[in-house]
């Protein structure tokens, strides 16, 4: 496989990253950019490392991993966005965050993210792929797009003095958590 093919690859399998952080900072004007970097590096390491779990299991199960791997995702993310609309109609009380990310979140945003990369990496034992650069491109691209989502997200919350980003961010994550399960 190309390197070009490879980077076009990591940029596509990104973009669940960027949409989801972009939700994240619509939703979440308390959260630091400390975390936002970590939620960042956590989607690069979770993309990264389920590429080379998928490449490494080979055709184990290719088609289970795959089927089951589209409804846990949704589930997580439409979990997550009926939180998000939920929390966007309670009142916020003075000097409280209304969603707060924790480590939890992190890890649990990180797999529903990456989950699509194992399947990749098991497409990647099936071809001829320089795997260290496939596994840092995807990687890289994932922090990268990440951190870019959270700023576009932050920055466009700040000019809404509404709680209508963050019921915004929950519409987005169920539409990510959606289509994987609704056939073309």
């Amino acid at each position: 496989m190309s390197y070009l093919s490879v980077v076009l690859i990591a940029v596509i399998e990104a973009m669940d990253c960027f949409a989801v952080a972009t939700s994240i900072g619509l939703g979440r004007s308390g959260v630091s950019r400390l975390k936002a970097v970590v939620l960042a590096l956590s989607f690069g390491f979770f993309q990264g490392g389920m590429t080379l779990a998928g490449f490494f299991s080979g055709t184990l199960a290719k088609h289970w991993i795959h089927d089951l791997g589209s409804i846990i995702a949704c589930a997580i993310l439409c979990a997550l966005g009926v939180k998000f609309i939920w929390e966007s109609f309670r009142k916020k009380e003075d000097g409280h965050k209304i969603a707060d990310l924790g480590f939890a979140s992190i890890i649990v945003l990180s797999l529903a993210t990456s989950i699509d990369a194992l399947t990749i990496g098991i497409s990647f034992a099936f071809v001829e792929i320089d795997m260290l650069f496939a596994t840092f491109a995807i990687a890289l691209a994932a922090i990268l797009f990440g951190v870019i989502g959270f700023e576009i997200g932050s920055r466009t919350a700040k000019l809404f003095r509404s709680n209508l980003p963050q019921l915004f961010a929950g519409i987005i994550l169920i539409a990510i958590g959606i289509r994987p399960c609704i056939p073309l």
